[in-house]
C-alpha cells in the first residue's frame, strides 16, 4: 500500500503538530480527527480540510476504519483507545507517557504483538540534531565510558495559580504531572546512553498545588516537580530533576564519559564536548542529523515528521518500527518504580514485564 489512511485522537498536541505531520507526507490521508468537544472538533475539521469530525471517539473507529490511530488524548484513555483501536484492526502511535501503568502498558505491546500490528510511541525528542549527534559520539566511544547522566529542567507551566486552570494534567489519577509529561522522555534518553535502570530513588512531588482561579481552580493531586536518581545495569547513574513551577523555561542535558562530557541545549540544536582543563569545544553538527524545520513551526513538527516516515516504512513492511512498544514498557516502568520509589521513601527495583507476561 502506497497510501494509508489515519485518523487522530485529540485536538489539543493532534492539532498542533500531529496533523500537519501527516498531512505533509505523501504516504498519508488525514481521514478524521476526534474530540471531547464536537463543536470544536469540527471546526479543527474543517480548517484541516478534513472531512471525519468526531466527538466519540469510538464511532470513528467503527464508522472509518482507518489504517492508523494516533493517540493524542489525556494518559488515562490510551490504554482503551489503542485495545479498540487494534480490534478494529488498526495500527497504532501512542502518545506518551504510555499508560497509567506499566501492566496497561504491557497489555498494549502484547495485544498489538499478537494481532500483528504496528505499535509505535511518540517519543519524538529521539531525533533532535545534537541528541542523534551525542549518542553517535558516545556509542563511538567519543566520551570513553559513560558514566553519569544528568538533567534539569525548568518550566513555568504551574509558576503561579494563575500560570494555567484545573485540567487533566493536574490529576494524578488521569495520568497528568511532569514526571509523565517530560520525564519519560528524558527517561527515554538516559536508556539509550546507558541500557535499562535497574533501580530508582525518586521524590515525586507537589510543591505548588494551586491551580486556576475561580471557576477553574482546584487543588492538583499530579506532581509538578520531581527528582529521581536511576542507577544502571552496567554501573552507570543518573539525575533526572525538573520542576514546572519556575519563572522560567531551561533545561540542560549532559552525559559524563570519563573522558570527557557531552551537553546539549534545550532546543537540541547545539552540542558541546567538555574536557577537564579546557574551555568547552562546540561540535559540528553532520547534515545528516539535522531537521528540516520552517519559521514560525512548533519546534516538535519537525522531529514529528521522522516518527511518520518512520511509521510509513513499518506499515509497508520495510523496516521495524522505532521506538516502539517494548520502548513504551520500559519507559513507563522506570516511571513507576519513581513514583512507587516516592512514595516508599526508599530505592525501588525497576519491574519491566516481559513480552506476553500480561497475558500470560
Amino acid at each position: 500500500m502506497d497510501r494509508f489512511r489515519v485518523a487522530i485522537l485529540g485536538t489539543s498536541f493532534g492539532r498542533e503538530v500531529q496533523a500537519a505531520g501527516f498531512q505533509r507526507h505523501p504516504g498519508f490521508e488525514l481521514a478524521a480527527v476526534a474530540g471531547s468537544d464536537p463543536a470544536k472538533t469540527r471546526r479543527i475539521a474543517d480548517e484541516l480540510g478534513v472531512a471525519g469530525a468526531y466527538g466519540d471517539w469510538r464511532r470513528l473507529l467503527e464508522e472509518v476504519r482507518p489504517d492508523l490511530v494516533s493517540i493524542a488524548t489525556p494518559v488515562d484513555l490510551h490504554h482503551p483507545m489503542m485495545l479498540a483501536a487494534l480490534e478494529h484492526g488498526a495500527h497504532v502511535l501512542c502518545e506518551k507517557p504510555t499508560a497509567l501503568t506499566r501492566g496497561q502498558a504491557a497489555e498494549m505491546r502484547d495485544r498489538a504483538a499478537v494481532l500483528r500490528r504496528v505499535a509505535g510511541i511518540n517519543h519524538e525528542f529521539r531525533f533532535l540534531p545534537a541528541r542523534v549527534h551525542a549518542l553517535a559520539l558516545t556509542r563511538r566511544g567519543g566520551i570513553g565510558v559513560p558514566r553519569r547522566g544528568e538533567i534539569l529542567g525548568r518550566y513555568a507551566t504551574w509558576a503561579r495559580p494563575e500560570s494555567r486552570g484545573m485540567t487533566w494534567l493536574s490529576r494524578r489519577e488521569r495520568g497528568g504531572g511532569i514526571l509523565g509529561a517530560l520525564g519519560s522522555h528524558h527517561t527515554d534518553c538516559l536508556r539509550l546512553f546507558f541500557g535499562e535502570p535497574v533501580s530508582a530513588l525518586a521524590s515525586v512531588r507537589v510543591d505548588q498545588p494551586a491551580r486556576g482561579t475561580g471557576g477553574q481552580a482546584g487543588l492538583a493531586t499530579a506532581d509538578d516537580a520531581c527528582t529521581v536518581h536511576y542507577t544502571f545495569a552496567r554501573g552507570a547513574t543518573a539525575l533526572l530533576d525538573l520542576s514546572a513551577c519556575a519563572p522560567y523555561r531551561w533545561e540542560r542535558f549532559e552525559i559524563h564519559g570519563d573522558e570527557a562530557t557531552l551537553r546539549w541545549d534545550e532546543r537540541g540544536e547545539r552540542l558541546w564536548r567538555i574536557v577537564a582543563g579546557q574551555e568547552p569545544e562546540e561540535l559540528v553538527i553532520p547534515e545528516e542529523h539535522r531537521l528540516a524545520t520552517r519559521p514560525g513551526e512548533p519546534m516538535l513538527l519537525a522531529p514529528f515528521g521522522v516518527i511518520v516516515e518512520r511509521l510509513f516504512r513499518a506499515l509497508r513492511g520495510e523496516q521495524p518500527m522505532e521506538p516502539d512498544f517494548g520502548d513504551a514498557v520500559a519507559v513507563q516502568s522506570a516511571l513507576d518504580a519513581a513514583r512507587a520509589s516516592s512514595d516508599a521513601g526508599a530505592v525501588v527495583p525497576v519491574e519491566n514485564p516481559a513480552p506476553g507476561a500480561a497475558s500470560g
